[in-house]
Protein backbone atom coordinates (compact mmCIF):
# COMPACT_ATOMS: atom_id res chain seq x y z
CA UNK A 1 0.00 0.00 0.00
CA UNK A 2 1.40 3.59 -1.41
CA UNK A 3 2.44 6.05 1.86
CA UNK A 4 0.11 8.74 2.28
CA UNK A 5 1.59 12.33 1.72
CA UNK A 6 1.44 12.97 5.50
CA UNK A 7 3.52 9.36 5.87
CA UNK A 8 5.92 10.75 3.44
CA UNK A 9 6.29 14.12 5.09
CA UNK A 10 6.85 12.00 8.23
CA UNK A 11 9.88 9.73 7.43
CA UNK A 12 11.35 13.02 5.81
CA UNK A 13 11.11 14.66 8.94
CA UNK A 14 12.60 11.13 10.48
CA UNK A 15 15.47 10.80 8.35
CA UNK A 16 16.62 14.50 8.08
CA UNK A 17 16.78 14.84 12.13
CA UNK A 18 18.48 11.30 12.47
CA UNK A 19 21.04 12.98 10.36
CA UNK A 20 21.38 16.16 12.67
CA UNK A 21 21.23 14.68 15.88
CA UNK A 22 24.07 12.34 15.07
CA UNK A 23 26.11 14.91 13.43
CA UNK A 24 25.37 18.22 15.63
CA UNK A 25 23.88 15.72 18.94
CA UNK A 26 20.21 16.18 20.11
CA UNK A 27 21.36 19.01 21.69
CA UNK A 28 22.82 20.98 18.70
CA UNK A 29 20.27 20.57 16.58
CA UNK A 30 16.69 22.18 16.76
CA UNK A 31 13.60 22.03 15.63
CA UNK A 32 14.09 25.25 12.94
CA UNK A 33 17.62 23.23 11.88
CA UNK A 34 14.76 20.17 10.82
CA UNK A 35 12.86 22.48 9.06
CA UNK A 36 15.00 24.21 7.07
CA UNK A 37 16.61 20.97 6.07
CA UNK A 38 13.90 19.00 4.90
CA UNK A 39 12.69 22.44 3.57
CA UNK A 40 9.19 21.82 5.74
CA UNK A 41 7.72 24.56 7.73
CA UNK A 42 8.09 24.12 11.15
CA UNK A 43 3.56 23.71 11.40
CA UNK A 44 3.91 20.97 9.39
CA UNK A 45 6.48 19.45 11.78
CA UNK A 46 4.25 20.36 15.02
CA UNK A 47 1.46 18.69 13.44
CA UNK A 48 3.52 15.48 13.21
CA UNK A 49 5.36 15.78 16.17
CA UNK A 50 4.59 17.69 19.83
CA UNK A 51 8.20 18.79 20.17
CA UNK A 52 11.86 17.68 19.27
CA UNK A 53 11.75 14.75 22.29
CA UNK A 54 9.04 13.27 20.63
CA UNK A 55 10.90 12.76 17.00
CA UNK A 56 13.92 11.17 18.93
CA UNK A 57 11.50 9.30 20.48
CA UNK A 58 10.35 8.23 17.55
CA UNK A 59 13.68 7.64 16.20
CA UNK A 60 14.51 5.46 19.29
CA UNK A 61 11.30 2.93 18.54
CA UNK A 62 11.21 2.44 15.24
CA UNK A 63 15.52 1.57 16.21
CA UNK A 64 14.33 -1.01 18.49
CA UNK A 65 11.07 -2.13 15.88
CA UNK A 66 13.73 -2.87 13.46
CA UNK A 67 15.98 -4.50 15.26
CA UNK A 68 13.50 -6.93 16.24
CA UNK A 69 12.27 -7.45 13.19
CA UNK A 70 15.82 -8.30 12.17
CA UNK A 71 16.01 -10.95 14.72
CA UNK A 72 12.71 -12.67 13.84
CA UNK A 73 14.19 -12.72 10.14
CA UNK A 74 17.39 -13.95 10.93
CA UNK A 75 16.11 -16.45 13.15
CA UNK A 76 13.78 -17.73 10.42
CA UNK A 77 16.25 -17.99 8.13
CA UNK A 78 18.94 -20.09 10.61
CA UNK A 79 15.91 -22.72 11.37
CA UNK A 80 15.87 -22.85 7.27
CA UNK A 81 19.43 -23.04 6.20
CA UNK A 82 21.13 -24.27 9.36
CA UNK A 83 23.43 -23.33 11.87
CA UNK A 84 25.96 -20.64 10.98
CA UNK A 85 29.00 -20.71 12.19
CA UNK A 86 28.95 -17.99 15.30
CA UNK A 87 31.77 -15.61 13.52
CA UNK A 88 30.06 -15.43 10.39
CA UNK A 89 26.43 -14.68 12.73
CA UNK A 90 28.71 -11.81 14.64
CA UNK A 91 30.08 -10.60 11.01
CA UNK A 92 26.40 -10.73 9.78
CA UNK A 93 25.45 -8.51 12.54
CA UNK A 94 28.33 -5.57 12.04
CA UNK A 95 26.74 -5.66 8.53
CA UNK A 96 23.27 -5.12 9.29
CA UNK A 97 24.21 -2.21 12.28
CA UNK A 98 26.53 -0.42 10.23
CA UNK A 99 23.58 0.26 8.41
CA UNK A 100 22.10 2.01 11.52
CA UNK A 101 25.08 4.25 12.72
CA UNK A 102 23.66 6.97 12.42
CA UNK A 103 21.36 5.97 14.94
CA UNK A 104 23.86 3.55 16.84
CA UNK A 105 25.24 6.92 17.66
CA UNK A 106 22.79 8.78 18.73
CA UNK A 107 21.61 6.09 21.01
CA UNK A 108 25.02 5.76 22.79
CA UNK A 109 25.08 9.92 22.76
CA UNK A 110 22.30 10.13 24.40
CA UNK A 111 22.64 7.04 27.12
CA UNK A 112 26.11 9.20 27.85
CA UNK A 113 24.96 12.24 29.09
CA UNK A 114 25.23 13.36 32.43
CA UNK A 115 21.70 13.28 33.94
CA UNK A 116 20.22 11.82 30.78
CA UNK A 117 17.32 9.59 31.61
CA UNK A 118 17.51 7.88 27.95
CA UNK A 119 17.10 4.28 28.54
CA UNK A 120 16.82 3.25 24.78
CA UNK A 121 20.18 1.62 24.33
CA UNK A 122 19.37 -0.73 27.39
CA UNK A 123 15.82 -1.07 25.85
CA UNK A 124 17.39 -1.98 22.69
CA UNK A 125 20.16 -4.08 24.06
CA UNK A 126 17.65 -5.95 26.16
CA UNK A 127 15.91 -7.01 22.77
CA UNK A 128 19.11 -8.47 21.41
CA UNK A 129 20.21 -10.21 24.58
CA UNK A 130 16.73 -11.69 25.19
CA UNK A 131 16.65 -12.77 21.32
CA UNK A 132 20.26 -14.77 21.84
CA UNK A 133 19.10 -16.46 25.29
CA UNK A 134 15.41 -17.56 24.34
CA UNK A 135 17.39 -19.58 21.23
CA UNK A 136 20.10 -20.97 23.10
CA UNK A 137 17.39 -22.34 25.40
CA UNK A 138 15.18 -23.43 22.49
CA UNK A 139 18.27 -25.74 21.59
CA UNK A 140 19.60 -26.37 25.27
CA UNK A 141 17.78 -28.19 27.94
CA UNK A 142 18.76 -25.85 30.02
CA UNK A 143 17.82 -25.24 33.29
CA UNK A 144 15.24 -21.92 34.70
CA UNK A 145 17.72 -19.25 34.98
CA UNK A 146 17.03 -17.16 38.80
CA UNK A 147 17.00 -13.60 38.45
CA UNK A 148 20.47 -13.30 39.86
CA UNK A 149 21.72 -15.60 37.13
CA UNK A 150 20.00 -13.30 34.44
CA UNK A 151 21.34 -10.39 35.92
CA UNK A 152 24.71 -11.77 35.61
CA UNK A 153 24.28 -12.62 31.74
CA UNK A 154 22.84 -9.35 30.92
CA UNK A 155 25.73 -7.57 32.86
CA UNK A 156 28.14 -9.87 30.31
CA UNK A 157 26.57 -9.35 27.24
CA UNK A 158 26.00 -5.71 27.63
CA UNK A 159 29.51 -4.80 28.65
CA UNK A 160 31.53 -7.44 27.50
CA UNK A 161 29.68 -7.81 24.30
CA UNK A 162 27.15 -5.09 22.91
CA UNK A 163 28.80 -1.96 23.93
CA UNK A 164 32.19 -3.59 22.31
CA UNK A 165 30.31 -3.99 18.63
CA UNK A 166 28.88 -0.60 19.14
CA UNK A 167 31.78 0.82 19.51
CA UNK A 168 33.75 -0.90 16.85
CA UNK A 169 30.56 -0.19 14.34
CA UNK A 170 30.37 3.64 15.35
CA UNK A 171 33.95 4.12 15.21
CA UNK A 172 35.18 1.75 13.07
CA UNK A 173 35.30 4.64 9.87
CA UNK A 174 37.45 7.39 12.02
CA UNK A 175 39.64 4.58 13.57
CA UNK A 176 40.15 3.46 9.72
CA UNK A 177 41.25 7.32 8.51
CA UNK A 178 42.94 8.16 11.95
CA UNK A 179 45.47 4.97 12.27
CA UNK A 180 45.47 4.29 8.23
CA UNK A 181 44.68 1.06 8.26
CA UNK A 182 41.98 -0.62 5.90
CA UNK A 183 38.31 -1.22 7.31
CA UNK A 184 38.38 -4.82 6.31
CA UNK A 185 41.63 -5.74 7.98
CA UNK A 186 40.27 -3.90 10.96
CA UNK A 187 36.99 -5.84 11.05
CA UNK A 188 39.57 -8.84 11.53
CA UNK A 189 41.77 -7.46 14.24
CA UNK A 190 38.19 -6.54 16.03
CA UNK A 191 37.00 -9.85 15.75
CA UNK A 192 40.22 -11.68 17.13
CA UNK A 193 40.08 -9.33 19.94
CA UNK A 194 36.08 -9.85 20.29
CA UNK A 195 36.66 -13.81 20.31
CA UNK A 196 39.29 -13.56 22.85
CA UNK A 197 37.33 -11.77 24.91
CA UNK A 198 33.44 -12.01 24.88
CA UNK A 199 33.13 -15.28 22.73
CA UNK A 200 35.66 -16.88 25.30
Amino acid sequence: MPKTDGALTKERILQVAEKLFSQNGFDGTSVDKIAKETGINKGSIYYHFKDKNDIIESLFQNIIQDVEEHLNIANREKMADGQLKLEDKIKAEIDYLHCKKSMLSILLMEAMKSGASSDHLFKCAEVIIANEHTNRDNHQDEKKLTKEEQDSIFVYEFFTGIIPLLSFITLKDKWSTYFNIDEDKLTDYFMEAFKKTHLK
